[in-house]
C-alpha cells in the first residue's frame, strides 16, 4: 500500500521549526564569539534578550502545530497555512530587533530577509508573497529611518563598515533602493519559476495517469483475448490427442508424424499463451499476498523436477540450500515460478553434458541465490534487455524453438513485488550466472 504523501506546507512548517533551532544555537555562539574572542562590542544583554524570545517562540510554534496536525485534515491543511504566515511574520519581526541591535543596515544579515521572500513566493499566491515583501520592507525600512533620524538609537558593528552608513542618507537611499527592487524581483522570479515547476509537475501526473489508464485497458484486452485463445487451443490439443494416441483409428506413418508435430506446435503455443495470461494478470493486480513458507521446501520441489530434465540431456545439476535457510515471507507460488523460470532456462541453453550449480545462502536479511550453467551465455551487450518481454538473445540457436521470450520477465516482475533484485555476468559460449537477492521478510521493505 503506497503512504500518503506529505502536504508540502507541512514539510516547510517543520522545517521552519528546525531550521530555528540552529539558528539559536548559532545566535547564541556567534554573539558570544563576537564579543568575547573578536573583541567587537554589541549590545549582549538585548541580543540574548532576542534569542532567549525566539526560543520560546520556536516552542509555542511547535506546540501549535502539533494541536493542528491532530485536527480533521481538511481544516489542519488551511490552519497550516495560517501557521507558517504566522511563522515568516513572527520571523521577519525578530530578524528586524536583531539587526537593529546588531549594526542596522551595516549588518550583512539583512540578506536573510531574502530568505522568507523565497519561501513565501514558493508557498503562497502572488498577492500573498507580495504582502510579505512589503511587511518587510517597510519594516526594514521604518528601523533604517527611525536610526537615521535619532528616533531610535544606532548600534555600530565595529570593524566591519564605516560608522556614518546608518546616517547617510544618500547611502541610505540608495541602499534602500537596490533591496527594494531586489526585492521585488526575486518574488516574481521565484513565483514563476515555482508556477512554471507545478505546471510542468502536473502535466506529468496528468500524461502518467493517461498512460497508466491506456495500459491497464491494453492489458484487460490482452487478458480476454489471451483467455478466449487459451480456450479454442485446449480444445485442439484434446482433439490432437485423441487422434495420436490413436483413440480414433490407426494412422499410417505420414499421418503420424504431421499429427505429432501438430500437437508438439500447438502444446508451444498453449505455453506461451499461459506465461501471456500470467504474465498480464500479474501487471494488473500488481498484488502479492504473502505468507510465511518454507523456502527450502519450494527450491526441493522444483529442484526435483529439473533433477529429471537435466538427466535426459546428462546435464550435471548440483544443488547446496544452506541449512539455516528455512521459513520466511512471501508468495510461495510466485517464488516456485520464479525458480522454475530461471532453471528451466538453464537447461534449455545448456547443451548436453553441460552443468548446472543453484546455491543458496543466507546473508543478513535476504536470501542470495546463485545460478550458475555452461551454457550458451548473453552477449554482454544484450544483457540489459534480457528481462525485456518477448526478447530473445541474438546467440539462440535457430533449433531451440521452445520459449515465449516471458520468463525471464515475469521472473523481474516476481522479485519487483518482492522487492528482490536480480544480476546477469555471463562470457558468451562458456557460462552465465544469475545473482537473486530476495528479503526474508518484504513487508519490511515497504511493501504494504
Amino acid at each position: 500500500m503506497n503512504e500518503k504523501p506529505i502536504p508540502a506546507h507541512l514539510i516547510f512548517a517543520q522545517w521552519f521549526i528546525k531550521i530555528r533551532w540552529i539558528a539559536i544555537s548559532l545566535l547564541f555562539i556567534s554573539a558570544y564569539i563576537i564579543n568575547q574572542l573578536l573583541n567587537i562590542p554589541i549590545p549582549l544583554i538585548p541580543v540574548f534578550t532576542i534569542s532567549f524570545s525566539l526560543l520560546i517562540l520556536n516552542l509555542i510554534h511547535f506546540s501549535i502545530l502539533k494541536r493542528i496536525i491532530e485536527k480533521e485534515e481538511k481544516r489542519a491543511m488551511v490552519l497550516i497555512k495560517l501557521f507558517i504566515h504566522f511563522q515568516i511574520v513572527t520571523d521577519i519581526i525578530v530578524l528586524t530587533f536583531l539587526l537593529h541591535f546588531s549594526g542596522g543596515i551595516e549588518n550583512p544579515l539583512i540578506v536573510l530577509y531574502f530568505f522568507h521572500m523565497i519561501v513565501a513566493s514558493a508557498l503562497f499566491s502572488s498577492f500573498e508573497s507580495y504582502m510579505h515583501a512589503v511587511f518587510i520592507l517597510v519594516l526594514f525600512g521604518l528601523m533604517v529611518l527611525f536610526e537615521c533620524y535619532g528616533i531610535i538609537p544606532h548600534y555600530h558593528l565595529e570593524g566591519f563598515v564605516d560608522h556614518d552608513l546608518y546616517s547617510n542618507k544618500f547611502f541610505i537611499f540608495g541602499a534602500g533602493s537596490v533591496i527594494a527592487v531586489s526585492s521585488i524581483l526575486l518574488v516574481r522570479l521565484t513565483h514563476l519559476i515555482v508556477t512554471k515547476s507545478i505546471k510542468v509537475e502536473e502535466s506529468y501526473v496528468k500524461t502518467n495517469l493517461e498512460l497508466e489508464k491506456k495500459d491497464k485497458l491494453q492489458n484487460e484486452y490482452v487478458l480476454h483475448v489471451t483467455h478466449d485463445i487459451k480456450g479454442h487451443l485446449s480444445a485442439i490439443i484434446s482433439c490432437l490427442e485423441v487422434v495420436k494416441d490413436k483413440k480414433a483409428g490407426t494412422l499410417n506413418e505420414i499421418q503420424d508424424e504431421l499429427v505429432n508435430r501438430a500437437y508438439n506446435r500447438t502444446n508451444l503455443l498453449v505455453n506461451f499463451v499461459k506465461d501471456l495470461l500470467n504474465l498480464t494478470k500479474k501487471r494488473l493486480t500488481q498484488v502479492t499476498e504473502f505468507e510465511e513458507y518454507n523456502l527450502k521446501e519450494v527450491i526441493d520441489k522444483v529442484a526435483a523436477s529439473v533433477q529429471l530434465l537435466a538427466k535426459d540431456k546428462s546435464i550435471e545439476f548440483n544443488v547446496s540450500v544452506d541449512d539455516s535457510i528455512k521459513t520466511i515471507t512471501g508468495n510461495p507460488f510466485t517464488i516456485e515460478e520464479m525458480f522454475s523460470n530461471l532453471l528451466f532456462n538453464s537447461i534449455k541453453y545448456t547443451p548436453n553434458n553441460g552443468k548446472i550449480e543453484l546455491f543458496v545462502r543466507e546473508h543478513n536479511d535476504k536470501i542470495i541465490t546463485e545460478i550458475t550453467d555452461s551454457g550458451i551465455g548473453i552477449p554482454q551487450e544484450e544483457i540489459p534487455k534480457i528481462f525485456d518481454e518477448f526478447y530473445r538473445a541474438s546467440n539462440v540457436p535457430k533449433d531451440i524453438k521452445t520459449g515465449s521470450g516471458l520468463g525471464l520477465s515475469i521472473v523481474k516482475q516476481i522479485l519487483d513485488n518482492h522487492k528482490g533484485k536480480i544480476s546477469v555476468k555471463s562470457e558468451p559460449g562458456i557460462w552465465t550466472r544469475f545473482t537473486v537477492s530476495l528479503p526474508k521478510n518484504p513487508n519490511v521493505f515497504g511493501i504494504r
